[in-house]
């Protein structure tokens, strides 16, 4: 409980306080900030590009070893990766605040920075919690999405049935839908090297 707290304070907090300590040296606070939102957004887009799997072929299909390709961190980490995405969202949903602050201090660069940054962050923030987006979008109507979410849905059922057939992975495999797997993925899959 203490920790979903937290992160929660955090999740707000960070771009809140930035954003207060910018109404006193808004130059300061607005690069401070950009420093964190970059390291941030660089660590997100490392690890979504690293360590992508290798699913074997014999066992999955074209679609699905896209699914796992492309929504690897959703899949591997759930919790983590929605929490990343949310924490993304709070970076990216702040410049509505700051662009215009920033624009009325004169802060040229900072404010070009965040529009520039909300929109290259879409896509990342789309596939660390593509379960949250896929179904909102297709509740929203956009019905050219229900084959990638079932395709999604899919894969996540067939990896726990690859999982709960191997006795070692027992502990690994599931709490509620999602997957729980400290050891990256099991036997049907090789991290490419």
């Amino acid at each position: 409980m203490w920790a979903i707290l937290i992160s929660s304070l955090i999740k707000f907090a960070m771009p809140l306080g930035f954003l207060v300590w910018s109404f006193f040296q808004p130059a300061i606070a607005s690069y401070v900030f950009i420093s964190f939102t970059v390291i941030f957004i660089a660590y997100l887009f490392f690890i979504d590009i690293t360590d992508k799997p290798r699913p074997d072929s014999l066992i999955w299909t074209s679609e699905e070893i896209r699914i796992l390709r492309t929504y690897h961190l959703a899949i591997r980490c759930p919790f983590a990766s929605k929490d990343a995405s949310c924490y993304l969202n709070g970076i990216r949903l702040s410049a509505f605040i700051w662009v215009p602050w920033l624009l009325w201090n004169q802060l040229w660069i900072p404010a070009v920075f965040l529009v520039v940054n909300f929109f290259i962050t879409t896509s990342l923030s789309f596939r660390l919690d593509p379960f949250f987006f896929l179904s909102e979008a297709i509740r929203g109507g956009n019905l050219q999405l229900v084959s990638e979410f079932s395709i999604l849905q899919q894969v996540q059922k067939k990896l726990n049935s690859l999982l709960c057939s191997q006795p070692q992975a027992q502990s690994d495999i599931l709490i509620g839908d999602t997957i729980i797997e400290p050891n990256h993925y099991a036997k049907p899959y090789k991290t490419a090297s």
